[in-house]
């Protein structure tokens, strides 16, 4: 493989990685409103289809890597890392390289941002879950004086045991 050849292969794999990286920014970012809804079938659907992207990141990452190598051949370097590959290069291989390497850095910024926050989305959720959980496992020795059903009127008698916050109301 020619050094021309070698520089236009990694370029192609990272625009593959580029995009991909972007599809999956796409999907957390759609998955954000369904876990502040509590819609648990369309996260899962959602993550359902990360997965698949990631599966599919996997294999552009390991093209990438091996075009990285044959660049590396081809310059006569043992790492493929960037910050060592950008030295070797000229001036017009950097200009071809170089754009995809920094789109991808902000992509991936902008992934492991959107990832945190829904990471504190779900993680809001549990704490939700786990104080509901806890509250049910613990009698109240306090009931409440006045307890009211369903249809809003007066209970008979105060609850006998704990009872589950609908937040959802």
């Amino acid at each position: 493989m020619s050094r021309d050849a070698a520089v236009t292969a990694l370029a192609e794999r990272l625009d593959e990685a580029l995009e991909s990286q972007r599809r999956l920014l796409e999907l957390v970012v759609e998955q954000r409103p369904a876990i502040a809804g509590g819609r648990h079938e369309q996260v899962d659907a959602i993550a359902g289809r990360i997965e698949l992207e990631v599966r599919r990141l996997s294999a552009i990452e390991q093209a990438r890597a091996a075009a990285a190598q044959a660049l590396a051949d081809e310059l006569g370097l043992a790492a493929t890392r960037w910050s060592v590959l950008r030295e070797a290069l000229g001036p017009a291989e950097r200009t071809v390289i170089a754009p995809r390497v920094q789109a991808i850095e902000a992509v991936v910024r902008d992934l492991e941002l959107a990832n945190a926050v829904n990471g504190q989305l779900v993680r809001q959720e549990l704490d939700l879950v786990d104080m509901s959980v806890r509250s049910l496992a613990t009698i109240d020795r306090n009931p409440a004086h006045r307890a009211y059903t369903a249809g809003g009127t007066p209970a008979a008698a105060p609850a006998s045991g704990p009872l589950m916050l609908n937040t959802a109301a």
